[in-house]
């Protein structure tokens, strides 16, 4: 950083998606081991379901929240009426 620029404040919008952000990412840590131990031991496995319907479903949940993210984060705005009233 540069000693002599004023840095400007995170504004509420920006900083609560940086806390959802965060919180996704934490539960995504404690999730991940969970589901691999299940997957590993066999729960929920069914052999009346081809494994084809269940890679689709799961390409559909990956696919739609993927969208929903990225199209988020491309299309984000901080208020920026807020920012030049508070000046």
């Amino acid at each position: 950083l540069r000693e002599k620029e004023k840095l400007q404040p995170m504004g509420e919008k920006l900083s609560k998606r940086m806390i959802q952000i965060c919180n996704a990412e934490l539960t995504a840590i404690a999730i991940i081991p969970l589901t691999a131990t299940f997957m590993a031991r066999g729960v929920g496995y069914s052999e009346d379901i081809p494994w084809q319907a269940e890679a689709a479903l799961a390409a559909l949940i990956f696919g739609g929240l993927s969208f929903k993210y990225v199209k988020e984060a491309l299309t984000f705005e901080e208020n920026p009426t807020l920012l030049e009233s508070s000046e």
